[in-house]
């Protein structure tokens, strides 16, 4: 975890820059509960997903292990009803309960998942949802050529999209040595093992293919 910690340190404000552009939050917008009193993004980063939030529901928390992203979610991104904090999902301390918990991208990197998923359920309120968003491969860690052949490929789309200097910054990004190496010591679990962990530890949640992310939502009865 904390060479975990220190990968997310070294590229905060990069990785903020090409969430923010990159990133699409609608899987986590169209799964909102009826009740929107409370919600708790896990892993949150730079707050992109906490300030998405904010607009939906009375109060929202965002916890993550970097303190070089929590700084940015402070000073870029955090209206009255939100808060964020220095904590680990995998010891959660947290008072009262929530409407919606949310997970992008969070869960890979975590050494107990049954854990962290029984404490989440405890933290739900009833007809509440958790919903979570990770990478999913058949290739448990896939080599960096991989990385660095999709960054080349999607060039010139995001020269189109985004102009060509943000395309550069976007580029080196997911091409530095920094980001190359938290992302050849990630571990994904394929398609199939998605299915087996979380059918057990969610039964009747909903799972959804979605190229290189699975999606899953659980509604708590």
């Amino acid at each position: 975890m904390q060479t975990t910690i220190h990968q997310f340190n070294r590229v905060a404000e990069e990785y903020d820059f090409v969430n923010t552009l990159l990133n699409d939050y609608s899987f986590f917008m169209n799964n909102l509960p009826v009740q929107t009193g409370r919600a708790l993004d896990v892993g949150c980063g730079s707050g992109i997903l906490v300030n998405e939030l904010s607009a939906h529901f009375g109060e929202v928390i965002g916890i993550d292990i970097s303190d070089e992203m929590l700084e940015i979610a402070t000073v870029k991104r955090q209206p009255s009803n939100t808060t964020y904090l220095n904590m680990d999902a995998e010891n959660l301390v947290l008072v009262g309960k929530f409407d919606f918990i949310v997970s992008r991208t969070t869960f890979h990197h975590l050494n107990d998942i049954p854990k962290v998923i029984r404490q989440l359920q405890t933290l739900l309120n009833d007809g509440g949802k958790l919903v979570i968003l990770d990478n999913v491969s058949e290739r448990e860690t896939p080599p960096a050529y991989v990385y660095v052949a999709g960054a080349v490929i999607e060039f010139i789309p995001h020269i189109r999209k985004f102009g060509f200097r943000n395309a550069v910054r976007i580029f080196n990004h997911q091409t530095s040595r920094s980001w190359l190496e938290h992302v050849t010591s990630d571990k994904y679990k394929s398609e199939q093992q998605y299915h087996e962990l979380y059918r057990r530890l969610l039964p009747d949640c909903r799972l959804q293919k979605m190229g290189w992310a699975m999606g899953i939502v659980w509604e708590k009865q």
